[in-house]
């Protein structure tokens, strides 16, 4: 059974890496700072099943290849959860357009973040806040036109808008959106095409954060 000794820090929180001297001090440092409720979680093994809402993973990307990434990413987009994703250790060659394909993505540590820094930016994020340096903050700001938005704020969405919105949000594709709500690839095309012109949005990234900001 899970507990948290303190509301204020993150339900659950997995260090999902390969097992060596250097995860388990740091798993160690976490549980010391987030009251034991840290558990690590081999990073070969691809499985968000135990993920439970409000969970953060912490992925070491100094231990996964890049095929086990790929998969990582795909098998958290058909999470139901509302869980957390942050990435340390990232190398410099990794670009931010893989950075941001992550599933709630929420924060980013490079390499050369050091111990307190990486625990101060988790407990960031399990405020409900973001930690992105300055470049994926510009990175997002200059993908998604947040400088100057002209997004509806107020929309009357139907009850399947809301539905396809919600899966968009999950990362699903057309053809896994039609497969879930029953229906056919082409009306799943035509309801995300309603949608974007209801939204003034102009790409399914645009709608996913436009939901993040206003959908209740």
């Amino acid at each position: 059974m899970r507990t948290n000794k303190n509301p204020s820090e993150p339900r659950f929180l997995f260090l999902i890496t390969k097992p060596s001297l250097q995860s388990t001090l740091l798993l160690q440092a976490l549980k010391k700072r987030f009251y034991n409720e840290v558990t690590l979680k081999h990073c070969d093994v691809i499985d968000s099943s135990t993920i439970e809402d409000g969970d953060l993973l912490l992925f070491d990307m100094m231990s996964l290849e890049e095929q086990t990434s790929r998969q990582w990413c795909q098998d958290l987009q058909h999470c139901q959860k509302k869980f957390k994703t942050l990435l340390f250790n990232i190398p410099p060659h990794y670009h931010h357009r893989d950075i941001v394909e992550w599933p709630m993505i929420s924060g980013i540590f490079h390499t050369e973040t050091g111990e307190e820094n990486l625990i101060e930016g988790i407990r960031t994020v399990s405020r409900g806040e973001k930690f992105f340096p300055k470049s994926i903050n510009d990175y997002l700001t200059q993908q998604l036109n947040l400088s100057h938005p002209q997004w509806n704020e107020t929309v009357d969405l139907t009850h399947r808008e809301k539905q396809i919105l919600s899966k968009l949000r999950q990362g699903a594709s057309n053809i896994e959106i039609a497969h879930l709500l029953f229906i056919s690839e082409n009306t799943v095309k035509t309801h995300i095409y309603n949608l974007f012109k209801k939204l003034s949005v102009k790409n399914r990234t645009q709608a996913v954060f436009w939901a993040n900001k206003y959908l209740r």
